[in-house]
C-alpha cells in the first residue's frame, strides 16, 4: 500500500511538471531547469564566442571600419564549438521546457548563434518564429531587430527596409532602440549611404553605456564624418572615442584622426613628429607615416606625400595590409594627380600582390590595374612603331649614329632602373656587399656601353691619337728631361703596361663586337620593305584605337580620348576603327545630335552599326515590326539571288536603319557584306566585316565573318 501511494505521488508530480501543463508547479520547475541547466550555459558560450570573434578579427584601419563585420563562417574555427553548444542548449529548452518563461530568450539566442555561424536562412526563420509566437513584446521587438540585420546580411535590402518600417512605430526600450539604430546605420553603410549611416549612428550612441564597444562606434562616426568632409564633427567623435574606455588600437587611431584634422586646420605636422619620437609607437611608425602622407596629399604636396608613403612601405616589414595601402596611395597620386601611368601601374601591381582579397574595392582595383597595363602595352607599341618608322626614313650614316645613341641611352636607363631597385631593396633589407645572386659590379673596361662612351669623350677632347708613348705631348724629342724620366718609368713598368694594353685591346674588340650585335638586332626591327611598313602602321592604328577606348571607358578622360580618336581619324582615314572613333567623338560633343563627327559618320559609314546606333539608339522592336522585318529580308534576299546588287545594297542600308533590333538584323548585315564582296569594294568590305564582329558577337554568322576576314588578312 505504501509503495502504491509512493508511485501515485510520483505520477502526480510528473504530471504536474509536464512541459504542457500551465500549473504554477510545472512552470516553476521548468523555469528552474531551463535557466540553470541550459540557458546559463548557452549565454556564457555565446559571450565567449563573441569575445573570441572580436579578438581574432583584425580591424582594417586603412578603410572606414564597418559598424558590423560581415559574417564569415570560415573565420570561426575557435568560436564554432561554443556556438554549437549554444544551439544544443537552446534547442534543449525548446524540446523539454516549452512552457518556461525563458523560451523566447532561448529562441533568440538560437537565432543569434545561427546567424553568427552563417546559417542566415535558419536564423531568419528563428527570428520570425519568435516575433510570431513570442510572449514578451520586448523579445518580439528584439527578434525584429535581429531579423532586419539578417536580411541586411543576406543582401535583401528591400525586406530589411520593410522590417525597419515596422520597428519605427514600435515602443522600444533604450537598449533595443540603440540596437535598432545601429542595425539601421549598418543597413545604410553597406549601401554606401554614409550621411544617413552616421546620423543614425550618433543617435544610437546616445542610448549606449560607456564601453569599449561605444568607443569603437564613436571612432567609426569620426571616420564617416572625415569622409563627408565634416572635420568639426569628426574631431568631436574622436575625442569621445578616447573617453569611452577604448582599446589601444582605437585610442591610437583616434589620436591620429585628431592630429590629422588639427594639422589640416593649422597647416602643421609637428604633432605627428611627436608621435614618431614616442617609444610606445616604435612598432606603429608605418601607420604614422601613412597618415602623414595622407595629410600632405590632401594639402596637394604630392612629392612629400609620396616620400612619407615610401617610408611607410619601408617600415611595414610585418604588415602587408599597411604596405598595400601605402602602395595604393602612391599609385593613386601618380594616376589621379601626376598623370604618370607607368609608375601608377607599377605601384598598383605591388598593391594587388599584397592587398587582402576582402578589400572593399578589390575587383575595381583589379580592373583598374588591368586597364593600366593594357594602356602601357599600347602606349609602348605606339612609341616604338613611331621610333622605328623615323629610323627607317634616315640615311645609313645618320641611322648608324642614332643606333649608337639609342644603345647608350638603353644602358643608362637600365642602370637607373637597377639603382632604383637597389634603393627600394635597401629600404626593406639591410645593405649587403654582394648581390643576392652573387653578381658584382662590372669593371668599366668590360662594360661595352661605358667603354664606348669613354672612347667618344676622349676623341671629342683629344682627337684621334695613336696609342703610343707620351700621346699627350705635341713635342716628343729624346733630349727632353721629362721625356727621359718617363722613359725610365716606362722601362720599369713595361710588362704591366703591355698587359694593360692587351686587356684594353681585348675590351675594345669585345665592345665593338657587342655594339655591332646590338645594332644588328635593332636593324632587324626597323620596317624597311613596304609590307613591313604597312604592318608597323597597322600596329599604330590599333594602338590609337585601343588607347582612345581606354581613355574614354576606363579612365573617363574625355579630353585625351577625343585627342586620340582625332589623331586616329586624321592619320588613318580609311581605318577599320574609323566608324567607332567617329561614334565616340560624336557622343562626346556638347550636342550629340548635331555635330561634325555625327555628320561624318553618317556620310562615310552609313551602313555601320554605329551609324544606326547614333541615329536611333537602342530600341525595342514590336511583334508587327518583327514580321515586317522578316518579310523585308525575304524580299532583299530574292533580289540578291537575282543579281540586282546595287538595288539590293541600297535597300539593305535603308532596312538596317529601319529594323534595328530585329532578329534578322545580323542576316541583313551579312547579306550587305556579301554584296560588297561581289562588287569588289575591298575597303568597305573589310570595314563591314570588322563592324559585324563587334556588333553581333553572339550571332550564328560570327564564325563565317571571321573566316572571311582571315582570307583578306592572308
Amino acid at each position: 500500500m505504501k509503495r502504491l501511494f509512493t508511485l501515485l505521488l510520483a505520477n502526480c508530480i510528473l504530471i504536474s511538471c509536464s512541459q504542457f501543463s500551465n500549473s504554477p508547479t510545472s512552470k516553476a520547475w521548468h523555469n528552474l531547469n531551463a535557466k540553470y541547466n541550459s540557458l546559463l550555459i548557452a549565454r556564457d558560450n555565446y559571450k565567449i564566442a563573441k569575445t573570441i570573434d572580436i579578438k581574432e578579427r583584425k580591424e582594417n584601419f586603412g578603410t572606414v571600419l564597418p559598424i558590423f563585420h560581415k559574417i564569415d563562417s570560415t573565420k570561426l574555427k575557435t568560436a564554432r564549438p561554443h556556438l554549437e553548444e549554444v544551439v544544443k542548449k537552446t534547442s534543449l529548452i525548446a524540446e523539454r521546457h516549452s512552457n518556461s518563461k525563458y523560451i523566447d530568450e532561448a529562441y533568440l539566442l538560437l537565432g543569434k548563434a545561427r546567424l553568427m555561424k552563417g546559417e542566415i536562412f535558419n536564423a531568419i526563420e528563428t527570428f520570425k518564429y519568435v516575433n510570431t509566437t513570442g510572449k514578451s513584446q520586448d523579445k518580439k521587438n528584439e527578434a525584429l531587430i535581429w531579423l532586419m540585420r539578417a536580411y541586411t546580411e543576406s543582401g535583401d535590402f528591400q525586406t530589411a527596409n520593410q522590417v525597419s518600417d515596422i520597428l519605427k512605430s514600435a515602443v522600444l526600450s533604450p537598449r533595443d532602440k540603440a540596437q535598432y539604430l545601429l542595425v539601421k546605420a549598418h543597413f545604410h553603410q553597406v549601401q554606401g549611404e554614409d550621411a544617413l549611416a552616421v546620423v543614425l549612428l550618433e543617435e544610437a550612441l546616445k542610448n549606449m553605456p560607456k564601453s569599449a564597444e561605444k568607443a569603437r562606434y564613436h571612432f567609426i562616426a569620426g571616420q564617416l564624418f572625415d569622409q563627408l568632409n565634416r572635420p568639426v564633427y569628426a574631431r568631436k567623435n574622436y575625442q569621445m572615442a578616447k573617453k569611452n574606455r577604448p582599446d589601444y588600437d582605437i585610442e591610437f587611431y583616434s589620436n591620429l584622426g585628431l592630429m590629422m584634422n588639427q594639422s589640416l586646420a593649422n597647416n602643421t605636422i609637428n604633432t605627428f613628429e611627436g608621435m614618431l619620437t614616442d617609444r610606445k609607437n616604435t612598432d606603429l611608425k608605418d601607420k604614422i607615416y601613412f597618415k602623414m602622407g595622407e595629410l600632405e596629399s590632401k594639402k596637394r604636396n604630392y612629392d612629400q606625400a609620396i616620400e612619407y608613403y615610401q617610408k611607410s612601405v619601408a617600415l611595414s616589414t610585418d604588415d602587408n595590409v599597411q604596405k598595400a595601402y601605402s602602395y595604393k596611395a602612391i599609385g593613386d597620386i601618380y594616376f589621379n594627380h601626376l598623370g604618370d601611368f607607368e609608375k601608377s601601374a607599377s605601384y598598383y601591381d605591388s598593391t594587388i600582390i599584397t592587398i587582402p582579397k576582402d578589400y572593399p574595392d578589390y575587383k575595381t582595383l583589379i580592373l583598374k590595374t588591368q586597364s593600366l597595363n593594357d594602356f602601357l602595352k599600347y602606349k609602348k607599341t605606339l612609341d616604338l612603331e613611331d621610333s622605328l618608322q623615323t629610323l627607317a626614313a634616315m640615311n645609313p650614316l645618320a641611322l648608324d649614329n642614332k643606333l649608337e645613341e639609342i644603345i647608350i641611352q638603353q644602358e643608362k636607363d637600365k642602370k637607373k632602373l637597377s639603382d632604383a631597385a637597389k634603393v627600394v631593396a635597401n629600404q626593406q633589407n639591410p645593405p649587403q656587399m654582394v648581390a643576392s645572386n652573387g653578381a658584382k659590379n662590372r669593371w668599366i673596361l668590360y662594360d661595352p656601353a661605358e667603354l664606348l662612351k669613354s672612347r667618344n669623350e676622349f676623341t671629342r677632347l683629344w682627337g684621334n691619337r695613336n696609342l703610343d708613348d707620351n700621346w699627350r705631348r705635341a713635342d716628343k724629342e729624346t733630349g727632353s728631361v721629362s721625356f727621359s724620366i718617363e722613359r725610365g718609368v716606362e722601362k720599369k713598368d713595361s710588362l704591366a703596361a703591355r698587359q694593360t694594353e692587351e686587356e684594353l685591346d681585348k675590351a675594345n674588340k669585345a665592345a665593338e663586337s657587342q655594339l655591332a650585335f646590338r645594332k644588328s638586332e635593332l636593324l632587324q626591327k626597323i620596317p624597311k620593305t613596304p609590307i613591313q611598313q604597312a604592318a608597323s602602321k597597322r600596329k599604330q592604328e590599333e594602338a590609337y584605337y585601343q588607347l582612345g577606348k581606354i581613355y574614354k571607358l576606363q579612365f573617363q578622360d574625355n579630353e585625351k580620348a577625343r585627342a586620340t580618336f582625332i589623331t586616329l581619324t586624321e592619320k588613318f582615314p580609311k581605318s577599320i576603327y574609323a566608324p567607332e572613333a567617329y561614334y565616340f567623338l560624336a557622343i562626346m560633343e556638347e550636342n550629340p545630335a548635331d555635330n561634325v563627327y555625327r555628320t561624318t559618320l553618317l556620310e562615310k559609314f552609313p551602313g555601320s552599326s554605329f551609324a544606326r546606333q547614333i541615329k536611333k539608339g537602342n530600341v525595342k522592336i514590336s511583334s508587327d515590326k518583327e514580321t515586317e522585318a522578316q518579310n523585308f529580308y525575304a524580299a532583299v534576299f530574292k533580289s540578291y539571288s537575282e543579281g540586282n546588287y546595287d538595288k539590293t545594297l541600297e535597300s539593305l542600308e535603308n532596312g538596317l536603319n529601319e529594323y534595328i533590333g530585329s532578329q534578322v538584323e545580323d542576316k541583313m548585315a551579312m547579306l550587305r557584306i556579301m554584296i560588297l564582296a561581289k562588287k569588289q569594294n575591298k575597303d568597305q568590305y573589310q570595314i563591314a566585316l570588322q563592324d559585324f564582329l563587334r556588333s553581333y558577337p553572339n550571332s550564328d554568322l560570327t564564325l563565317k565573318a571571321k573566316d572571311m576576314l582571315a582570307v583578306i588578312n592572308k
